[in-house]
């Protein structure tokens, strides 16, 4: 099914496409920012409750600077300064956090409207092309976005694009999830378990350094399953700059399909287990959400979701030991995040 959600500032119509299984979980995705809307999940006894914050409307997504559920490009995470070099040219990007550029800018892919390319049943794919100089981002860029729910209960999303010249690229989702459902208060004591024994380290304006340590002996330490809450207020001088979490993890096995994290709700009643073929994971514990009105009159309340985005590390133009966001003239972009339940 495709419905209207309404009209963009500058008049411009934007759709809702819906998908679902046999079981009877669906999820609603928006043509602005191929943003996930809602997702109704199962718990164990198979009732479905929608795991994800959001809006009624397109005016919502508007009017928030939190990318809620949105995908994320031309680059996931900071670009330190706002500017990068490649082939030898500077292009220099809209500051739109700190200092830096943060997800692509205000023109990033967030705030554009993709077109449906194909929707059926259980599967719609959203495609635009961003043309040279979008954010002042190099080269035509086609893409497309393909959400499909299968009946083992899992959402996949995948990414893909292509460019004839040298670009940057890393796309992500930014979905907020509470898997007690709406109106549940915070996830602090939602439990998580992260497969990876490495964090990058970040500066005080959430940017990593460059440098990787070991979670051991560190509140990044979810190698076994334990509350968000548990570590979250620990004097630790970078969860002083992030307020909270908002780091990235470094998932073993990059660009095999695996198994880099689970997440379970406060009551253990719902479980989630995430796959994906990104190097980086990153963790953001809902710390600046405002208490802005969302769905159906519920409230975003201060860490009442968190975010699991599988991406490029943040800030790896900068860094040349970390994945490279340059994606290759005529190379294809190909990655897959698998949410199952």
């Amino acid at each position: 099914m495709i419905a209207d959600f309404g009209n963009t500032k500058d008049k411009k119509p934007v759709q809702l496409a819906t998908i679902v299984n046999k079981n009877g979980m669906c999820a609603d995705i928006s043509s602005y920012g191929a943003t996930l809307v809602s997702l109704l999940a199962p718990d164990k006894n198979g009732k479905l409750a929608d795991v994800v914050l959001g809006f009624d409307n397109v005016t919502g997504y508007e009017n928030t600077d939190t990318y809620m559920g949105a995908t994320i490009g031309r680059h996931a995470g900071q670009i330190a300064n706002g500017s990068f070099v490649l082939n030898d040219r500077q292009y220099d990007l809209v500051i739109n956090d700190h200092n830096h550029t943060m997800h692509g800018g205000p023109e990033g892919f967030h705030n554009q409207i993709f077109d449906i390319a194909q929707h059926n049943e259980n599967t719609v794919t959203f495609s635009r092309i961003s043309r040279d100089g979008e954010a002042n981002f190099p080269g035509d860029l086609e893409i497309t976005v393909t959400y499909i729910i299968a009946d083992d209960n899992s959402l996949s999303i995948d990414f893909n694009g292509c460019c004839k010249v040298d670009t940057i690229l890393s796309m992500t989702n930014h979905a907020y999830f509470n898997l007690d459902g709406p109106g549940c208060g915070d996830i602090l004591s939602h439990s998580l378990k992260i497969y990876a024994d490495e964090y990058t380290v970040v500066d005080n304006q959430g940017l990593p350094t460059g440098e990787i340590l070991p979670v051991a002996d560190t509140p990044f330490d979810f190698r076994e399953f334990r509350t968000i809450g548990e570590r979250i207020a620990e004097p630790h001088t970078e969860l002083k700059y992030c307020s909270g979490y908002d780091h990235n993890w470094v998932i073993s096995n990059p660009g095999e399909v695996r198994l880099c994290c689970e997440l379970m709700s406060s009551d253990r009643m719902r479980h989630m287990r995430l796959y994906t073929n990104q190097p980086g994971l990153q963790m953001y514990s809902g710390n600046y959400l405002k208490g802005a009105e969302g769905k159906a009159g519920s409230t975003h309340v201060y860490r009442g979701a968190l975010c699991l985005e599988p991406q490029m590390y943040p800030n790896g133009l900068n860094h040349p030991h970390f994945p490279s966001p340059v994606l290759k003239g005529r190379e294809v972009y190909r990655y897959r995040s698998i949410y199952k339940f």
